[in-house]
């Protein structure tokens, strides 16, 4: 999978599949405390873990100004590259991008963390995912690497969350981004973080010893079963 720049498509807030099988699958992940990620062409060796901050229902922290609400929220959560290494070169496969799927079409989103360059974050983007097709991201969080998942000029120092790393929280990348995430999200109600994360997008670079080839997961909220894609219409 790439996140590439892309035109927004009007979106509403139901689901795209029917309501019946969506309220199932979206009300079963609003009380998960963490996301298993599998990718979609390599599931049984490519994957991460993504989870709010604390096991406890993190909300999105609003920025006040005095008694003025801004309607901007911040969020910070965490990413793991549980992948497994390949054996000839064990710094890889590499999370190389992580974006959102969201109700609607939102704009205003910065990355608050980490702030070391190598990351960037891009907004109306479109990720191609294997098997299917295109899904519209409202921001993506991506590694400043080449077409490769390389470093530009320091091809021996990769960017990106290597692999092999433990499924807890805490474990992997801390990421903070501040926008106008929504106070409520279809079927599931309330905003959480955890209720965010069901609709994460996530790349790799590396896969199967090639730095050329890539892989995009997606949450899997029961075994072999990846959620809804897209998660909105």
């Amino acid at each position: 999978m790439k996140i590439m720049s892309s035109a927004f498509v009007s979106r509403n807030s139901a689901c795209r599949i029917g309501i019946a099988v969506c309220a199932a699958s979206l009300v079963s992940l609003a009380v998960v405390s963490a996301h298993s990620v599998k990718g979609l062409a390599s599931p049984g060796s490519i994957g991460a873990f993504v989870s709010s901050p604390t096991p406890s229902n993190d909300s999105p922290i609003p920025i006040r100004w005095g008694a003025e609400e801004t309607g901007l929220r911040v969020i910070c959560f965490n990413v793991a590259n549980t992948s497994l290494a390949n054996p000839d070169r064990p710094g890889w496969p590499r999370i190389s991008g992580v974006g959102f799927e969201l109700p609607g079409s939102l704009s205003g989103f910065t990355l608050m963390a980490p702030l070391d360059g190598d990351w960037t974050l891009v907004e109306a983007s479109a990720a191609s995912l294997p098997d299917h097709g295109s899904v519209d991201l409202d921001f993506a969080i991506v590694a400043n690497v080449n077409p490769t998942g390389r470093t530009p000029g320091q091809p021996n120092e990769p960017r990106g969350i290597p692999p092999g790393q433990k499924a807890e929280r805490g474990a992997g990348v801390r990421f903070c981004v501040g926008g106008p995430f929504p106070d409520t999200l279809p079927i599931v109600g309330a905003t959480t973080i955890e209720k965010l994360l069901n609709g994460v997008v996530v790349e790799f670079d590396g896969v199967e010893g090639n730095h050329r080839s890539s892989d995009a997961g997606v949450w899997h909220p029961s075994p072999g079963v990846p959620r809804a894609i897209p998660l909105y219409q």
